[in-house]
């Protein structure tokens, strides 16, 4: 298998792709059966063998580059079927003749040939949308309508997921788990159609140095209450607050030129794809080190920034500046001293009427600050009410319980002054932090008096027995009651309200989990998730009496929790997303960036225990994607859009995906399903990176080769490890099944002696070892875990290369192994006895993949010299060679019937290849990094890609459906040409101008218009006709229309028709709302040159005129009396100025002027009130519109 972490990678800058192929001929297609290659000349499905064009090849290839004789021989021994005497199967034709079935589908051929694929679309890509750092949640319905924002129009229920991505913060589709675009860059891929080109992952993942330098990279954010403002702060402590909702109808429509006054519009975060709006900027957050910290009030109107030197702002939103500034207390009682310790926790009390926050800090302190207690007070307004100091490491999470214990005093005795007011609340206080303790504290607040001085200013006077007025204060104490060991560093603690918890029906029930008991759940290092209860007491009672001891409630099964081997949890949510309904839901966060959603159940005989059960999960972050494999359905045909997929990453874990429908919301009656990736479990057993997989032919079994020298085989069902292979000295590369499916029942003697199934494994050794299978009745018994460690033993062993070996594939038939290697060379070896069948030299540097045709008895072959070969198995030649990558070429797929190949590279491209024409049908696009993985479905309908940018995509073959659009497109453009013709016909010109622009037809556009002007020039309309259209044009007709008329404007033939359009564009439509218009600015620039020179061209077309007219008149006058002829001809014309007089000018048939001097000439054949030519004289400012 082609890794980087074990093999020498390509580059892309040495030696450039070989010049030339080095073979000429094309086979005939020789079909597989019972272990045999059985010529099919005959079969319309056959390869033509065709001569190609290309000089040999000047590698060290031997026989592979010779003349055009041996090509010919080499031909014409792909047209023989293979002879007994290769004995390539000889001793395993017993067992091939007992399969098949397994390829006689593959074998049919029909009465035409096979179609050809020619475009593939991405169906789903999944996309690192997380990389740790802070997870928002959009809120329930209910928090939506906030004091901030009361008459909004705001959608009910968004749902989505933010989450910080690098420097930026990605919006996740919450039900399918995709990424549908950033904060800073916008659009990404969308239902896995690439809605940006310019993207680049590695912008903010691949170059932490990048990073690091970008001022720009939001290091924390916010979600507000109403789900549609986010405040975020960047590197460089600037505080802006975006908008991620839409624009509304109205704004929508202004920007693109309409006058609308719809506002009723939704606004909708998950379906803009442009980049959030910055709706205002705070300016700098006043700190000194990165803001890590942002927390929004429940009412929405305010929100505190905590940092890593220690400080907290409260900020106004309404108002856009900072309210407070909160220090840390360097003193254990809370005096004016200041430390600098970072925030580590920001949480404020969940009630809209109240301002307390709780501040936890990196020293193991709490300061709570009352923001309403002291607010008359300047000096003590930004001091801590209390500080708590009894964590002995850094607190992570705190949560308020209200309606338990009282109002009790320092004794513990309730308060009952009639002058005490629960302004700061009272209530249980719960703390935990990395020192494995949850703190409970007893909030009480009690009425303190002082002696009003004469300086004093007052708050509440009394007057006490001796006549003295006094001041009335509240003092607010937080005193610790219990203290909680849970044994881990705790990470994230919620406050399960009655909504998360399930509902207890029964008796037994009800004596585990009653209503008014308090459950908390929290997650940690351990990598469980825990539920915790307290039972409130007696509030009259002591204080030891007000709640009791916190006692575990349920935890996470130990298959399903994330455990503390793997890194354990960062964070705990509460949701109420969900994939079917409103559903409330914890989500819990761990080391790898995956987001698994929980639900609490009673399970159990008559549900008298409390579990979890584990809903969905959304991976945030795969890494490097390494290898992948589709493991082959079992069961029902018809769900063969259901595809189950094994990916490699640069872990020790394999991950199963399952693509399938992904069930949105159901809101407002609407529903709508997507095709997506979701995690379906995770292999766990190797102690080193996994690099190669592979999936049995019946879908029953995994084989997956590790950095850690071994190969282990999973039962796919139970994703238990069934068998352990060890003997590898370095790490084992690639690994291959055998697949024959009948071969996987055989089992005992006959499956030791190599008749049954097998792995193959190709090490760091230079070794290749063939592993024999116990067969299905043993490995489902192992698969029980009734053996315990079961181990394989090797059959055969042999030192194949002299290089890395980085690919080892089997023949369809089980008959031979092909092995590529670092050293350039493609071996292939008989799988009974691991002897060497033929060696293919060819390929100037290291072969990646190698894989049989199971069509035809061809092997192809994808190498760093960015080519593809396919070589003859029967002698061992190259037959035709493929370029096109512009790197190394990594991994090579056989399609359909085997006419084309799918091959992707370094360079992040897939190519689809036709082997008979030897072209590349299509280039597709998805990834930003070199391609490692690459598979496809048995059926054909899905291909799989993953790389090194760490996406996974699905393709789908559209071929037909682009067909399809094409001639329906083209069905309908001979409709419509049909009636365009026929309004032609019938002379309905403006119907057929309408059909012309929908065509996009600019000639017919050009003849149409014409006929209009000329229609309306007879009825002496002008253009009123043409301003009519004009007026019912969209901004994009508008600016079609302006192009047309751009380019009919270079013509001088046409350029009267532009200008009359351009005319009837400016009378129509005001200047200001035609500027707004994007694009038509730079098309008015271009037309007004041309125009200009038209002008400038008429006027002296017009000019020479008038010396015609003159030269005219003056040979009229030559006949003395007999000008009859001529005295008509002045009748008839038509002169198109009217008489001026300017000084050295001539005017006919009016006034001769002559020096300034005007001379009236008596003119029988014209009178007075008709117009005249005036030579050297033009004015087109006074002309007519029609002229």
């Amino acid at each position: 298998m082609a890794r980087r972490s074990s093999r020498k990678q390509p580059r892309g800058d040495e030696e450039n792709s070989p010049s030339s192929s080095e073979s000429s001929e094309m086979m005939a297609s020789e079909k597989l059966n019972d272990g045999e290659f059985i010529n099919s000349a005959s079969s319309k499905n056959d390869l033509v063998v065709v001569k190609d064009q290309s000089d040999g090849d000047d590698s060290e290839s031997g026989d592979s580059d010779s003349g055009d004789e041996q090509m010919e021989d080499n031909a014409n021994q792909i047209h023989e079927p293979m002879k007994g005497s290769d004995d390539v199967d000889s001793t395993s034709s017993g067992d091939n003749e007992s399969d098949d079935e397994d390829q006689g589908a593959a074998s049919k051929t029909g009465d035409s040939p096979p179609p050809i694929s020619k475009s593939w679309a991405a169906l789903t890509t999944h996309s690192p949308c997380y990389t740790g750092g802070t997870v928002a949640f959009s809120h329930a319905p209910s928090m939506t309508t906030t004091v901030a924002s009361p008459s909004e129009d705001l959608p009910s229920a968004q749902h989505y997921i933010l989450a910080q991505r690098g420097g930026d913060v990605s919006i996740i589709e919450a039900s399918t788990g995709l990424l549908l675009r950033t904060l800073r860059k916008g659009k990404m891929y969308q239902g896995g159609h690439d809605l940006s080109t310019d993207y680049n992952e590695n912008d903010d993942e691949d170059s932490e140095d990048e990073d690091m330098m970008d001022a720009e990279a939001i290091t924390a954010f916010a979600l507000s209450p109403n789900n549609i403002d986010v405040v975020a702060v960047t590197r460089s402590h600037l505080v802006r607050r975006y908008s991620l909702a839409a624009p509304d109808a109205a704004e929508k429509n202004l920007m693109d030129g309409k006058e609308t006054k719809d506002k009723s519009s939704p606004k909708s975060v998950t379906s803009v794809t442009d980049p959030a709006k910055v709706a205002f900027s705070f300016g700098k957050s006043g700190h000194s080190l990165p803001v890590t910290k942002v927390a929004f009030h429940p009412s929405g109107i305010f929100f505190a920034t905590g940092s890593v030197d220690g400080l907290v702002k409260i900020w106004d939103v309404r108002n856009g500046y900072a309210t407070h500034a909160l220090h840390p207390t360097s003193s254990s009682d809370g005096g004016s001293g200041r430390g600098r310790y970072t925030v580590t926790c920001l949480e404020w009390r969940p009630t809209a009427t109240s301002l307390i926050l709780a501040i936890g800090r990196e020293d193991g302190s709490i300061s709570i600050h009352d923001l309403l207690l002291n607010a008359h007070d300047t000096k003590k307004a930004s001091l801590p009410v209390a500080v708590l100091r009894d964590h002995l490491s850094a607190v992570t999470c705190v949560a308020w319980a209200s309606d338990v214990g009282g109002s009790k005093n320092s004794t513990g005795a309730a308060v009952s002054s009639p002058g005490a007011r629960k302004q700061h609340g009272g209530g249980v206080f719960f703390s935990s932090g990395r020192d494995s303790v949850i703190n409970t504290w007893l909030i009480s607040e009690e009425d303190t008096k002082e002696v009003d001085g004469p300086k004093r200013k007052k708050k509440k006077a009394s007057k006490d027995d001796s006549g003295q007025q006094q001041l009335v204060s509240i003092k607010v104490s937080y005193r610790r009651i219990r203290t909680m060991p849970i044994y881990e560093q705790v990470e994230g603690m919620v406050l399960l309200p009655h909504k998360f918890r399930p509902a207890s029906k029964t008796k037994d029930q009800k004596a585990i989990l009653d209503k008014k008991n308090i459950v908390l759940a929290t997650c940690g290092t351990k990598g469980i998730v825990r539920l915790w209860k307290a039972t409130p007491g007696d509030k009259d009672g002591s204080i030891l009496d007000v709640i009791s001891e916190l006692s575990p409630l349920a935890a996470q099964n130990g298959d399903e929790a994330f455990g503390e081997e793997n890194g354990g949890y960062t964070s705990l949510h509460l949701t109420s997303l969900s994939t079917t309904h409103l559903s409330p839901m914890l989500v819990a966060i761990d080391s790898e960036h995956n987001m698994t959603f929980l639900r609490a159940h009673w399970n159990g005989d008559g549900g008298a225990t409390l579990g979890f059960y584990t809903d969905r999960a959304i991976v945030g972050h795969n890494g490097e994607i390494l290898d992948l494999s589709v493991i082959p359905h079992v069961g029902n045909s018809d769900d063969c859009d259901k595809h189950t997929v094994a990916i490699a990453t640069n872990s020790s874990q394999v991950r199963i995906f399952g693509l399938g429908e992904a069930k949105e919301d159901e809101i407002g009656g609407n529903t709508q399903n997507h095709s997506a990736l979701s995690p379906r479990g995770m292999l766990d057993g190797h102690t080193a990176i996994v690099l190669s997989i592979d999936a049995s032919p019946c879908g029953r079994y995994l084989a997956t080769a590790s950095k850690d020298k071994t190969m282990r085989l999973w039962h796919v069902t139970s994703q238990i490890c069934v068998a352990v292979a060890t003997g590898h000295t370095e790490a084992i590369g690639s690994v291959a099944l055998s697949n024959k499916v009948g071969c996987y029942d055989v089992g005992g003697k006959a499956a030791e002696n190599g008749a049954g199934a097998f792995a193959v494994t190709a090490s760091k050794d230079r070794t290749l070892k063939i592993w024999p299978l116990p067969g299905t009745t043993v490995l489902n018994r192992w698969a029980q875990g009734q053996d315990g460690e079961n181990p394989l033993d090797a059959r055969l062993s042999a030192r194949a290369h002299e290089k890395d070996i980085n690919i080892v594939s089997v023949a369809p038939n089980d008959s031979l192994i092909a092995t590529g290697s670092q050293d350039k060379q493609v071996k292939l070896w008989r799988s009974t006895d691991l002897s060497l069948h033929g060696t293919l030299k060819g390929h100037k540097r290291g072969v990646w993949d190698c894989q049989f045709s199971t069509h035809d008895r061809v092997l192809a072959t994808a190498s760093g010299d960015r080519t593809l070969k396919l070589w003859s198995i029967a002698d061992c030649s190259c037959v035709r060679t493929f370029q096109g990558h512009m790197a190394g070429v990594l991994r090579v797929r056989f399609l359909g019937t085997g006419s084309q190949l799918l091959s992707s590279g370094s360079d992040g491209l897939i190519k689809l290849w036709t082997i008979r024409t030897n072209e590349c049908e299509s280039t597709m696009d998805g990834h930003d990094d070199k391609i490692w993985a690459l598979d496809l479905s048995r059926c054909g309908t899905a291909l799989f890609s993953g790389g090194a940018d760490s996406k996974i995509t699905v393709w789908r073959d559209t071929t037909k459906e682009k067909d399809d659009a094409v001639r329906a497109a083209e069905e309908q453009n001979i409709a419509m040409e049909q009636k365009l013709s026929n309004h032609l016909r019938h002379k309905q010109y403006e119907e057929a101008l309408e059909i012309a622009l929908q065509l996009e037809k600019p000639h017919q556009v050009l003849r149409v218009l014409i006929d209009i002007v000329e229609k309306d020039t007879k009825s002496s309309r002008g253009i009123e006709t043409l301003k009519g259209h004009v007026a019912k044009w969209s901004p994009d007709r508008l600016r079609q229309m302006l192009k047309y008329s751009r380019e009919w404007n270079t013509r001088a033939r046409n350029s009267h028709i532009a200008m009359l359009v351009l005319k009837a564009v400016v009378t129509t439509i005001p200047a200001t709302k035609l500027a707004s218009y994007e694009g038509v600015t730079a098309i008015l620039a271009g037309i007004a040159p041309y125009a200009e020179r038209h002008f400038d061209r008429l006027d002296r077309m017009v000019g020479d005129s008038y010396l015609l007219d003159f030269t005219l008149f003056s040979m009229g006058s030559l006949h003395g009396s007999n000008n009859e002829d001529y005295s008509k001809w002045t009748e008839r014309s038509k002169y198109v100025l009217p008489p001026k007089e300017a000084e050295g000018k001539i005017q006919i048939g009016g006034s001769l002027i002559v020096g300034g001097k005007t001379n009236r000439v008596d003119n029988k054949g014209s009178s007075d009130d008709e117009d005249i030519i005036t030579i050297g004289d033009s004015d087109t400012d006074v002309s007519s519109d029609d002229s």
